[in-house]
Formats: structure tokens, C-alpha cells, sequence
């Protein structure tokens, strides 16, 4: 009795060649694609790559606004993995820390109560003893959602709906600013004074046919 599985005689007859530029095409641009607009870069609209977008709107339904009190994390991280995000409770309550944090954003989008970390790299609390809530600006990006604003697919399993972008009158990305490598290509995009933005987005209006010398 021996322990080595050997291949069928004919195994090599099964064996069909393939052109390597075809299999790349069919295998691995798929996966590329998936990263570059599923996980990496940000959408240009909102400013926020799935991940963020998922929790803002799992908060947002869960009523964790402004106008009410915090509540706490683990309640956020829950709802957001349980309806939008299928991935680790862990790299989602990462992403709502730092939305929570000053220094990791210019204009947080997250109103977080308790131990949030530091800039010297110190780790937030667990999520079972911090708090959080949306941030004004935030509702600002959510604003008029419920009103057929922007398109909503189903979730991953196919349950309920959510957005596949926000509605933002705010401009996340120039203001707070993105960063991400994916497949081929990255984003490093640096954040921007929120007046000096209205100026800039003001001044465009009035000056519409200006070529990039007078910008």
C-alpha cells in the first residue's frame, strides 16, 4: 500500500495548451478590474471607495446622525458587515476609525467618542467601548439620498439595496484627499482647504472657457 496518488495513464492527453495573452484576458484583467473599482481607488463622484461609502450608508440607516447620540462602534461595524461589507469586522472598524480621526482626515466624516488612537500610531480602544456617530459634513454627502438621487444595487446577497455612489454636496476628494494602489495604476491625491475649493469651484463657473494657463 503506498501513499503517492498516481495520475491516470491518459493525464497528459488532457492536457490542452492555451495562449498565455487570452488566459490573461480572461483570468487575470477580471481581478484587476474587481481591484481597481471595487477595493483601491475612489470613486471620483463621492470621494470614497467601497468600504467607506458602505459604512457611512450602514450608519446613516442605522439613524447614527448628528442630531442624536453616539452609539457604539460594534453596533456600526455590525451593520455595515452584516447588509453592505462581507469582509473582516477588523479592516471595517480600521476604516471607520480613521474617518473618526483628525489627522488621518482634514474634514473627518465620522464623530467618534472615546479612545480613537493617536498620531503617534497608538490603536483606538476596541470597538465595543468606543462610540461613533456621522459628522455633519457627512450628512452633507448623504443629503437627499432617499430621494432617487443616485442609482442602488443589490447587496451581495441580494437582501436589501445600497447606493453605488452618494449624492455628496461635499467635495471629499479634493478635500480630504485619497490614497490607494491597485492593479497597473494608484492614486495619491493630497487634500485641499475646503474655501479655498469654493473659490476654486466658484471661479470655474464664471470662467468656463478659461484655458489651463489662466486656471
Amino acid at each position: 500500500m503506498t501513499d503517492t496518488t498516481l495520475p491516470p495513464d491518459d493525464s497528459l492527453d488532457r492536457i490542452e495548451p492555451v495562449d498565455i495573452e487570452q488566459e490573461m484576458q480572461r483570468s487575470y484583467i477580471d481581478y484587476a478590474m474587481s481591484v481597481i473599482v471595487g477595493r483601491a481607488l475612489p470613486e471620483v463622484r463621492d470621494g470614497l471607495k467601497p468600504v467607506h461609502r458602505r459604512v457611512l450608508y450602514a450608519m446613516f440607516d442605522s439613524g447614527f446622525r448628528p442630531d442624536r447620540s453616539h452609539a457604539k462602534s460594534a453596533r456600526s461595524v455590525a451593520e455595515t458587515m452584516g447588509n453592505y461589507h462581507p469582509h473582516g469586522d477588523a479592516s471595517i472598524y480600521d476604516t471607520l476609525v480613521r474617518m473618526a480621526q483628525p489627522w488621518s482626515l482634514r474634514y473627518p466624516l465620522v464623530d467618534g467618542q472615546g479612545n480613537f488612537g493617536s498620531p503617534g500610531n497608538d490603536p483606538p480602544a476596541a470597538m465595543r467601548y468606543t462610540e461613533a456617530r456621522l459628522t455633519p459634513l457627512a450628512m452633507e454627502m448623504l443629503r437627499e439620498i432617499d430621494e432617487e438621487t443616485v442609482d442602488f444595487i443589490p447587496n451581495y446577497d441580494g437582501r436589501v439595496q445600497e447606493p453605488t455612489v452618494l449624492p455628496s454636496r461635499f467635495p471629499n476628494l479634493l478635500a480630504n484627499g485619497s490614497g490607494g494602489i491597485a492593479v497597473g495604476m494608484a492614486t495619491n491625491i493630497p487634500p485641499h482647504n475646503l474655501r479655498e475649493l469654493a473659490d476654486a469651484v466658484f471661479w470655474a463657473l464664471e470662467n468656463h472657457d478659461a484655458d489651463e494657463e489662466e486656471t
